[in-house]
């Protein structure tokens, strides 16, 4: 099948697709809780808890996302996926139980598996192969302004209307969404084939799955821990709440620089740099206790490294594994991920509590060091042995 040209325009409209996504799911609560707590009643970690539940609806679902995406194409795939969770923005719009609020959330989760980043590169990927990982770079460019666009959106939205009427404002944009995903070809994928390997290069194969599902995931549990629970680390050494926004600064401008870089920088050579930064990273959150103006370093900088990971963990699947077997791989091997995604925030609440928040910076600093060890030993075991799709791109 004749696969289609490299257009900016496919670009463009999904990063649109991806900012409003990402806007008005995983960045709503934040800017809803306080009103929709004081007319509910209900605590923030009970409203928080309906994205926990969609993001074990996603690792549930993750598995068969493959199917859906080879039997129906990327664009339905997506689409469908952008309606879900505008519907479920206009059941969260009328919903006056913490039932019915539960309900759409597991409705979102199902959506937001369908609508986000992993479902969308799959089909790039489908696409265009190897040739996508540039798309994948500008599309994350675009979705990393989510938080910059909706948390001030839905601040000023809610200075003259109620959080439910926002929220169908949310849908509305939900809409337009999936207005800008059409313009991605709708290719099916080809049915998956059995590939006949030796016993080596199998063993190497489940070294390479093992290595990259848990490099995934602790850095998934560190990230979303720590992005978190942001403002409570930013008040814990007395700077004010818009320090904040240097995390989004540093996500963008990596991001930026990423897709500057061109080829330049291969998945490999941003992997090891990424990891190799985190520990370092840290450390400077934790001279933060000592040295005030260290603590705006870490928001930057660990901003910036949370804006590549993204990047990593959509385009390192590239170099270990087949383009054909992309999505089914991540569909399986990023469940762990998104468990952890889920149960971070109370992991980090639970060790904020217990050991203090320079405590958990301490935790946060050891989980970063085996992280760093993982993806050495990610670039090692690539530099013994060939590459499963024969490739002679180097490492480093």
């Amino acid at each position: 099948m004749k696969t289609p040209a490299l257009p900016r325009l496919i670009s463009l409209a999904a990063g649109c697709n991806q900012l409003i996504n990402w806007g008005i799911t995983f960045y709503m609560p934040g800017t809803f809780s306080r009103a929709i707590s004081a007319e509910m009643g209900w605590t923030s970690p009970q409203i928080y808890f309906g994205l926990t539940l969609a993001m074990l609806v996603m690792a549930v679902i993750s598995p068969f996302v493959a199917r859906l995406l080879a039997r129906f194409g990327g664009q339905q795939v997506v689409m469908s996926g952008t309606l879900l969770i505008t519907l479920s923005c206009v059941v969260m719009a009328y919903t006056h139980s913490l039932s019915g609020w539960y309900c759409a959330w597991l409705l979102a989760g199902v959506g937001m598996r369908l609508a986000l980043y992993d479902a969308l590169f799959a089909s790039l990927v489908n696409l265009y192969g190897q040739s996508a990982r540039r798309m994948i770079s500008r599309v994350t460019l675009a979705g990393g302004l989510a938080s910059a666009v909706f948390w001030p959106l839905g601040a000023t939205l809610l200075t003259f209307m109620s959080w439910r009427e926002a929220l169908l404002i949310y849908a509305l944009c939900g809409l337009m969404s999936t207005t800008f995903i059409r313009v991605l070809p709708n290719q099916t994928m080809p049915p998956a084939t059995v590939r006949k390997v030796s016993t080596s290069s199998g063993h190497h194969d489940r070294r390479n799955s093992l290595l990259y599902a848990t490099f995934i995931a602790l850095i998934t549990f560190v990230s979303n821990g720590t992005s978190t629970h942001l403002p409570e680390f930013i008040a814990s050494v007395g700077l004010p709440a818009t320090v904040g926004m240097l995390w989004g600064i540093g996500q963008t401008g990596a991001r930026m620089m990423e897709v500057m870089a061109g080829s330049t920088l291969t998945p490999f050579r941003l992997t090891l740099f990424t990891a190799l930064a985190m520990p370092l990273c840290f450390l400077a959150g934790v001279s933060a206790s000592t040295f005030i103006w260290a603590a705006a370093g870490f928001v930057l900088g660990y901003g910036a490294i949370n804006g590549l990971v993204t990047i990593i963990k959509a385009t390192l699947p590239l170099q270990l594994f087949p383009a054909e077997d992309y999505a089914r791989r991540t569909g399986v091997l990023l469940i762990p991920a998104q468990v952890m995604a889920a149960v971070s925030p109370f992991a980090y609440a639970w060790l904020n509590r217990e050991l203090s928040v320079f405590g958990t910076m301490w935790v946060s600093c050891g989980l970063t060091v085996i992280i760093g060890g993982l993806a050495v030993g990610m670039v090692v075991v690539q530099r013994d042995n060939k590459k499963p799709s024969g490739e002679a791109e180097g490492f480093l």
